[in-house]
């Protein structure tokens, strides 16, 4: 008996002094393009069960390391920057107990409303109450924590108090079976929140939504899934962030970047799925421009009518003449904030994406939202853009969002668009 009691003893010894030590595991081989990584997410399959503890990917030629979330069947790390053309190897360990983890997501108490924050600072909150018309992300903050999307209604108004219904950044279309989820007047519909679950991580957090959208006299049109991806960008250890900023300095000759958080904070992505399916009989999107199935109104002072903002689309259109309504792969909005510098959001369209790349509706007085079936609207009537999804069926829409320093060239957001369209091989190694 006493021996059984002490072999016990010594493996629990054992065990908790493992537990507290880096722990070997398999690698990770990582082939890039032609274009250099910056901060994106690479995405292996993982069937495993999911370990206890923090999970770290690490780099056997630069030793920097990155923290990873392990979710559904996935297994997700953010590198920050890895060189076009080259091959790398990374290690995985683990470390328990589990440290503190870099996206926390939380809902407020007594009010349906979770606050999104990576190490500590307000990213943005997801409002979901069903007392409002729809749910909406807001505020959506960038490098220094100043927000580029409009307050209003929700918070104090700034200049403006036009379209109401633009709540900083939201998803929705304007006829469906006739039903205006768009608008937020008397005759317009809604999006009823049914189910919301959270999670944070390491790599990324994540909100997932079951949403119905519903007619002014509340019966069901649609059935709507969305998910939220909120990344983290740069190494997980002080000596990472060190050698991320001369790298970042001596490539664009940037000696402005003097703080580890600002750094790390001057490109935000988020992703966002969002899975429209006919589960109340058919469908009909009803061609109209009043649509944007991930939309945001930037806020006031960066606008272009306000003559500070800067629209630019994929194919090098500059101004809302050049870019509404035109189809394009990506489209930002960006502008000058008066004594913190240039800020701006762009929206990627995911080529799997239906009617890729998709059409803008994207105007001078703020607002910006991804539309795939207002065509004619947008091309006066040349073409239409009606699509019906049988009862049953679904569409599946991804887009990413980079929240970034900088107008659209100096955030590289063409090349941080390749790095969606076409991201690194990455496989596991023996």
């Amino acid at each position: 008996m006493l021996r059984i009691s002490c072999t016990l003893i010594v493996t629990m010894l054992v065990v908790g002094v493992c537990g507290a030590q880096w722990l070997s595991g398999d690698k990770i081989r990582l082939e890039v393009g032609d274009h250099t990584l910056f901060h994106s997410p690479v995405t292996l399959v993982y069937k495993d069960p999911v370990p206890e503890g923090t999970i770290f990917v690490v780099g056997a030629d630069s030793e920097k390391s990155f923290r990873a979330t392990i979710r559904g069947g996935e297994f997700v790390f953010v590198p920050d920057i890895v060189a076009a053309g080259s091959t790398h190897t990374y290690l995985v360990k683990r470390i328990a107990p589990a440290r503190a983890p870099l996206v926390d997501i939380k809902k407020q108490e007594g009010r349906d409303v979770l606050e999104v924050r990576i190490e500590d600072k307000l990213l943005t909150a997801y409002y979901y109450s069903n007392d409002q018309k729809k749910p909406y992300l807001w505020p959506l903050n960038a490098e220094g924590g100043v927000t580029v999307t409009r307050d209003w209604p929700m918070g104090e108004k700034m200049t403006t108090q036009d379209h109401p219904h633009q709540k900083s950044f939201w998803t929705a279309y304007g006829n469906v079976n006739g039903a205006d989820c768009w608008t937020e007047g008397e005759n317009s519909g809604y999006q009823h929140s049914d189910d919301v679950t959270f999670g944070s991580g390491d790599a990324y957090g994540w909100i997932y939504a079951k949403n119905t959208w519903q007619d002014k006299e509340h019966k069901s049109v649609l059935s709507e899934e969305r998910e939220y991806r909120f990344y983290t960008t740069g190494s997980a250890d002080p000596n990472g962030w060190i050698e991320a900023k001369k790298t970042v300095q001596k490539q664009e000759q940037n000696p402005t970047v003097t703080q580890f958080a600002d750094f790390r904070a001057r490109g935000r992505l988020i992703d966002v799925t969002v899975k429209l399916t006919a589960a109340y009989g058919d469908a009909l999107f009803k061609d109209t421009k009043e649509g944007g199935l991930v939309g945001f109104r930037i806020r006031d002072d960066i606008t272009e009518k306000a003559g500070q903002g800067i629209i630019t689309n994929a194919g090098g259109g500059k101004g809302m003449a050049a870019c509404w309504g035109k189809p394009s792969e990506w489209c930002d909005y960006s502008g000058a904030i008066e004594g913190t510098g240039m800020r701006g959001v762009a929206v990627f369209d995911h080529p799997d994406n239906f009617r890729h790349p998709t059409c803008w509706h994207v105007r001078d007085y703020g607002l910006m939202g991804a539309n795939c079936f207002g065509l004619a609207a947008f091309t006066n009537g040349a073409q239409n853009g009606d699509h019906t999804l049988k009862s049953g069926e679904s569409l599946t829409f991804r887009y990413r969002i980079y929240v970034h320093s900088g107008n659209a060239e100096d955030a590289k957001v063409a090349d941080r668009y390749a790095d969606y369209a076409k991201p690194p091989r990455a496989e596991w190694a023996k």
